[in-house]
């Protein structure tokens, strides 16, 4: 299962550079901002730090209310010789989601507080 990776950087370190500003999705479009699957994406503005906080706390909180295991739709695929599509099924463990979401979230409070950024790396 692919997984997303989030680091905190000093925004000096990232805007001299073009390529961290920047993003592409698995169609090779380009996006300035968003969170894509493809490339990496800075989240750097102050108020895009506390709105990816405040996304974050409420996945917290709608998880806190699924069963476990956290069962969710994954991407679209065919089957290989009946060409039969259908998503795939993602489980996860309700507490260790939950406890990787928290670190996930405590992570965009320090980048807002402390003036830095966080760098995602995609999948």
């Amino acid at each position: 299962m692919s997984k997303h990776h989030f680091v905190i950087e000093n925004k000096s370190r990232v805007n001299g550079n073009i390529h961290t500003s920047y993003s592409w999705d698995s169609h090779g479009n380009i996006h300035k901002s968003g969170l894509n699957n493809c490339g990496i994406t800075v989240i750097e503005e102050q108020d895009a730090l506390l709105k990816f906080h405040q996304l974050i706390q409420a996945w917290i909180d709608l998880f806190s209310h699924a069963t476990d295991p956290i069962v969710l739709t994954g991407s679209y695929g065919f089957d290989g010789e009946e060409q039969k599509g259908c998503y795939e099924k993602l489980l996860y463990n309700k507490v260790e989601l939950i406890n990787e979401l928290h670190k996930l979230a405590n992570m965009a409070k320090y980048a807002e507080v402390n003036g830095k950024c966080i760098v995602h790396f995609g999948i």
